[in-house]
């Protein structure tokens, strides 16, 4: 079970720092967001305020962090959940990088 909170903690960050390297949102909005909670809030809006053809993913990507924030917070997740976030997050990061290009 350590694995897949290892995974899904890993994969929440590279997706945050995908959408912190997207988005010209200041630093002290962003540093001062230290918890998952909160990074589900700030994060998706910053990337739709910057790209609002990705208003459809708002939500999504909110659920995905929110998945994150539970499995640290209870040290435990489903596993089928787990994974789904983890592929979610894989998948949205491709799509934010190939927004850069």
């Amino acid at each position: 079970m350590t694995v897949l909170i290892n995974d899904i903690v890993s994969a929440a960050g590279e997706l945050e720092a995908a959408i912190r390297d997207a988005t010209v949102a200041s630093s002290d909005i962003l540093l001062s967001a230290k918890s998952m909670k909160t990074k589900a809030k700030i994060l998706p809006q910053l990337l739709v305020e910057q790209y609002p053809e990705l208003s459809s993913l708002e939500r999504e990507l909110r659920g995905v962090f929110e998945a994150c924030s539970d499995a640290i917070d209870r040290k435990s997740i489903n596993p089928v959940v787990a994974k789904a976030a983890i592929s979610i997050a894989a998948e949205y990061q491709g799509v934010i990088e190939g927004l850069k290009r």
